[in-house]
């Protein structure tokens, strides 16, 4: 199945605009596609700052992100210019998370300007079932947004990761709605451990797939 890898910057007060800009263009020139998105409406509001993510893809296998982490360690320009970004932040760290759904629909002229992320923590027992619902569930819209299902390597073992990618903030919230009203609500609210954690970051860069 497919991967990505995601950076979680938390850019120190007065540096949030460089870091952004420079991690735009470290993935410009990382010859994949993937994004930079900046949060505007945390997750955890009380408990940390707004923070700078960027996402490469592009990987068809564990071998793939294996070379691509390679690749940076052996180029001391590149590891450099990685650790050059993050002096200029509070927190850094890299998390390397699987696709759960590939072959995920694109549109044409799709330009998304907003990414939903939602944080979802199974039930004892519930991964295998949850995840299924969630795959068949991100494809049943009209919509023109692009979900992504994704699970960690690291962290909450069976934490599963819903990414929706959208043109506006409308539209994220037609998705929600239409989330609300379809019957596999009930199922999903009996097969989670408690209510999602959502994040709302604005897109800054996407690339797309060649």
């Amino acid at each position: 199945m497919p991967y990505f890898i995601n950076t979680w910057r938390t850019p120190k007060h007065g540096h949030f605009k460089e870091v952004e800009k420079a991690a735009r263009e470290s993935l410009e020139g990382s010859g994949k596609p993937g994004n930079i998105s900046v949060t505007f409406s945390s997750p955890r509001p009380t408990d940390s700052n707004l923070k700078v993510i960027g996402t490469v893809a592009g990987f068809q296998s564990p071998t793939d992100v294996e070379n691509f982490f390679n690749s940076i360690w052996e180029d001391d320009t590149r590891f450099s210019n990685i650790e050059r970004i993050n002096s200029l932040c509070d927190q850094s760290s890299v998390s390397v998370s699987r696709i759960l759904n590939p072959g995920v629909g694109r549109f044409e002229n799709f330009e998304p300007k907003f990414v939903a992320r939602l944080f979802v923590t199974p039930a004892k027992g519930a991964f295998p079932e949850l995840s299924k619902l969630v795959v068949d569930w991100s494809q049943d819209t009209n919509l023109k947004v692009n979900t992504v299902v994704s699970h960690n390597m690291s962290g909450p073992a069976t934490q599963i990761r819903i990414s929706q990618f959208g043109e506006s903030l409308e539209i994220l919230e037609e998705l929600q709605a239409e989330a609300w009203a379809n019957e596999r609500m009930q199922r999903f609210t009996d097969l989670v451990a408690g209510p999602p954690t959502i994040g709302l970051s604005r897109i800054t860069l996407a690339k797309p797939f060649q």
